[in-house]
């Protein structure tokens, strides 16, 4: 709320503060008044007069330009929450931030912050309640060239928040059901924890399915055996068909389809290497991979996905499945978090940092439509594209149309690494986004180590450097590696597992409990399994914003649950 007393006891000392004709104040800030010098109050409701019939505690307000905040005040006067308030002007911020006294949900952002202050706000702000987005620009302050960076940062905040809510909405169900059904792969599998650290100062590659990878095989086969290799499981096919074993393969996606990457590879040659597999994948990946390990030998590693967030004050956080924190705390285990920034490319890269590979070196991570192609030859994706080419319509036309389709961008600011025009869409912008945070994080806690780019061709990624992978081994002559020590010796907790599986017995009780009707999401929401709630999610908000109740999914929902906690118990 504005403390409009402490306005009129300042505005004797403040010389920027002017009377107005409706006996409030304004500022002459670079010859312009911020508020109306008639009628500054009327001017103000102006300003949000279209937010008034809008649902108060679901609609988040963003103000470019606070003034002296009369049309924050009125807002927050009629109930309205959740407020961003951006002021960049120096003389205005000095007289707001005395006046201003924000509520628990109000955050202010200063002239002297950074706009990835916007970041640490929108990991506080609950994006499942929002039904409304308004943004409020205070004319007689407002400077595109102070607020434009702004601006474009809470664009791509707002399409990731939306986006990940997104995947949520359509993939919290099956995720909840795959790490039910991977309990009885973990009994067999290592956790990725218990690699961390085992290749310090060892080169590591992370192989990519990204277009130039095919010609980028040739290289990584001549130095294979002086590097880790990490693969994602969508490069593995374009890797078993060069003759090339990775040392670990990377999988994340949880849908069936993921099963495709690994179809058409012999299990001789799966034997011989590792699979980090996250505990959302489709429970037959780890499975299939612990029925042909060779010798007894454990080669699968369960790894769970982790958000790092920051809080308003900086303080680091990391957010991750609710089933997950459930299942580590009721057994005191630690499975080992890997940040990820959407892809399995950017969990293969977390992973190899946290193996304490240096140089960490990417290939095949072109971001980009490089040679109008989305993926590498000979990928599942690229079959999938192959199918709908025809003698009438080739492959390039084929994604070209993709392209098409698609938010894409003729990205001349973007750098290639071969030069020319490059074309990626929102989605590898992002990507690409993570991968230069994420190396000035890493360098920042690491100077010592090198990050490299040996993509072929692609987007240029900043905070890495662009040196060919048998430049990389020329430079320094890494030496033959002993790659059968890096797992080291393995405990596999079956203990701990057991423990878990006892306890999925309340959790079996208590739904078979719930009856399917319109109070089960308040019993839920009580309930100490907050997970339970993620997982009717979707159910739920339909529910609370349209009052619809669709039993027949609910019964569908929780029949399914009860069944993979039933599989579980029974040793399936």
């Amino acid at each position: 709320m504005i403390d409009y007393s402490y306005l009129e006891s300042i505005a004797s000392r403040e010389k920027n503060l002017i009377r107005t004709k409706d006996n409030r104040y304004t500022m002459l800030v670079k010859g312009r008044y911020v508020h109306s010098y008639y009628t500054c109050g009327k001017e103000a409701l102006r300003l949000v007069e279209h937010i008034l019939n809008l649902e108060r505690k679901n609609t988040l307000i963003i103000f470019m330009g606070a003034g002296l905040g009369y049309q924050i005040d009125i807002l927050e006067k009629e109930g309205f929450e959740n407020l961003i308030i951006i002021e960049r002007e120096k003389t205005i911020y000095s007289i707001f931030q005395k006046i201003y006294n924000p509520g628990e949900n109000s955050f202010v952002i200063s002239p002297d912050d950074d706009p990835s202050r916007l970041d640490t706000i929108f990991t506080m702000l609950d994006i499942e309640k929002w039904k409304n987005i308004k943004t409020v620009a205070l004319r007689g302050s407002y400077d595109k060239n102070l607020y434009k960076t702004f601006e474009d940062r809470i664009e791509r905040l707002l399409m990731v928040k939306l986006g990940d809510f997104s995947t949520r909405l359509k993939f919290e169900e099956i995720w909840l059901i795959n790490i039910i059904k991977n309990i009885n792969n973990l009994r067999h599998s290592g956790f990725v924890r218990q690699l961390f650290g085992r290749a310090i100062n060892i080169p590591v590659i992370v192989v990519s399915a990204g277009p130039s990878l095919k010609s980028s095989l040739s290289d990584i086969k001549k130095i294979q055996n002086r590097c880790i290799l990490v693969s994602v499981d969508t490069a593995l096919s374009p890797m078993y068909e060069a003759g090339i074993i990775p040392d670990f393969i990377y999988s994340l996606d949880s849908q069936v389809q993921n099963l495709n990457d690994f179809s058409m590879i012999d299990a001789d040659f799966l034997k011989r290497t590792k699979i980090i597999y996250d505990i959302v994948v489709n429970p037959e990946l780890p499975y299939y991979f612990r029925n042909i390990s060779a010798g007894g030998i454990t080669n699968t590693f369960a790894a769970n996905t982790a958000h790092l967030d920051f809080d308003f004050n900086g303080n680091s956080y990391l957010v991750k499945n609710e089933m997950v924190s459930w299942i580590e705390t009721a057994a005191s285990l630690k499975i080992g978090d890997i940040e990820t920034g959407g892809s399995v490319s950017t969990s293969a890269f977390y992973f190899a940092y946290q193996l304490g590979g240096n140089p960490i070196i990417l290939s095949g991570q072109d971001l980009a439509y490089s040679y109008l192609c989305s993926h590498s030859a000979s990928t599942s994706h690229y079959y999938k594209i192959i199918r709908k080419s025809s003698r009438l319509k080739n492959l390039q036309s084929v994604f070209i149309d993709i392209l098409l389709s698609r938010r894409y961008v003729a990205a001349n600011p973007l750098p290639n690494i071969s030069g020319g025009v490059l074309y990626t869409d929102f989605v590898l912008k992002n990507f690409r986004g993570w991968f230069e945070e994420s190396a000035l994080s890493v360098t920042k806690f690491n100077p010592d180590i090198s990050l490299i780019n040996s993509s072929n061709y692609g987007s240029q990624i900043n905070n890495f450097q662009n040196i060919s992978l048998i430049d990389c081994f020329y430079i320094k002559d890494y030496p033959i590696i002993d790659k059968e020590n890096i797992p080291g010796i393995l405990l596999i907790e079956t203990k701990k597992i057991d423990k878990i599986i006892h306890l999925m017995g309340n959790i079996y009780n208590y739904l078979k409990s719930l009856p399917a009707d319109r109070g089960i999401f308040n019993k839920i929401k009580d309930s100490e399994w907050k997970f339970i709630n993620k997982y009717f999610m979707r159910e739920s908000m339909i529910f609370e914003r349209y009052d619809n109740f669709d039993k027949e999914n609910i019964e569908r929902k929780l029949f399914r649950l009860i069944k993979a906690i039933e599989g579980v118990k029974n040793g399936n």
